[in-house]
């Protein structure tokens, strides 16, 4: 699975160091269900996808929704075990990590997020 570094544009925040994409049906699907919980700076980039849901899950997660363009369109900071994402038409792609995060490092709509592939 490719994993690639992101940071944020406006701030120069590294955001993640390692985040896998899942960017085919079964690795979308799977998800983090059944994995040990996120550590920091671990993601995982669900593309393409509006909405998530926790269903399965044992911890809360930040769930960030990303355009077309690299931008953050939509935070949700803590979406808890059980719980159901709000469908974010404008998104493309969906940023999980840590819960937390975007406080953490400060991140907001209309950030911009700067990826590169690990090697």
């Amino acid at each position: 699975m490719t994993t690639v570094s992101l940071e944020n544009f406006r701030t120069g925040e590294t955001i993640a160091s390692s985040v896998m994409y899942a960017d085919s049906f079964w690795p979308r699907l799977r998800g983090l269900l059944g994995r040990s919980p996120l550590k920091p700076y671990e993601g995982l980039w669900l593309i393409p996808c509006q909405q998530v849901h926790m269903f399965g899950m044992k911890y809360s997660l930040s769930i960030w929704f990303i355009n077309s363009r690299g931008e953050v369109c939509y935070i949700l900071d803590q979406l808890k075990p059980g719980k159901i994402s709000p469908h974010i038409k404008e998104a493309s792609s969906i940023l999980e990590l840590p819960v937390g995060w975007a406080q953490k490092t400060g991140t907001r709509v209309g950030d911009v997020l700067i990826q590169s592939v690990n090697h």
